[in-house]
């Protein structure tokens, strides 16, 4: 999660155990493995919360970098990932990354963009730190309509049309764009204890040369 907000610091000792109803492993790793990585690759977790995404790359990849706004959630993720000498973790918003234009091979961003004030931003930031070939790997929510996830989780966005993402892919300069749904299934916990499925979404899009 990328935005400083108190839900985010509350929650960040437990969020291990909350994001576990929402993002499994296997759909981390299909995810990733969407992407085709070279085994030197330099790549960037957007909104890394604790760490969970970081953690699967940081075995794939030269250098990893950790980006979130909330420090509370920090702490956590550096303990987690305290056996990976490869990852670096910043302080820093999703929408303004401390890295030079064309620094990465992949950048991932998992459930982050529903917390981004401006998505379509967020989206053009981090396409702007890839290289010419970079890719960049979106996981997020479908459209959904659990109102109570605006107060309960802090959401700013009720998931997202995939044609959107598919015109903010392509509009920040990425081609080959493809979405298709996350492998596994992903349940919302209500405030009356009820199970609601969420359907969640991946999408991959590589960065072509300027101009073309």
């Amino acid at each position: 999660m990328s935005i400083s907000n108190p839900y985010f610091a509350q929650v960040a000792e437990q969020w291990d155990d909350l994001r576990s109803g929402y993002f499994t492993e296997h759909m981390r790793d299909a995810a990733i493995a969407k992407a085709h990585l070279p085994p030197t690759a330099v790549v960037a977790d957007i909104g890394t919360g604790t760490g969970f995404v970081a953690h699967a790359l940081a075995a794939q990849a030269t250098h990893v970098y950790g980006f979130d706004a909330s420090a509370e959630m920090l702490e956590v993720a550096r303990r987690n990932l305290a056996p990976f000498s490869n990852v670096e973790l910043r302080q820093a918003p999703g929408d303004r990354l401390p890295l030079p234009d064309n620094t990465l091979d992949g950048a991932f961003a998992n459930m982050y963009l529903h917390h981004a004030p401006d998505p379509a931003q967020a989206i053009r930031e981090m396409a702007r730190v890839l290289k010419v070939g970079g890719v960049l790997c979106l996981t997020d929510l479908d459209t959904h309509t659990h109102e109570w996830q605006r107060e309960q989780m802090a959401d700013l966005w009720l998931g997202f049309e995939r044609a959107a993402i598919h015109h903010w892919l392509e509009a920040a300069g990425l081609q080959e764009v493809e979405i298709d749904c996350a492998e596994g299934t992903c349940c919302a916990k209500a405030p009356d204890g009820s199970e609601e499925p969420l359907s969640v979404f991946v999408a991959v899009g590589r960065k072509g040369q300027p101009g073309l």
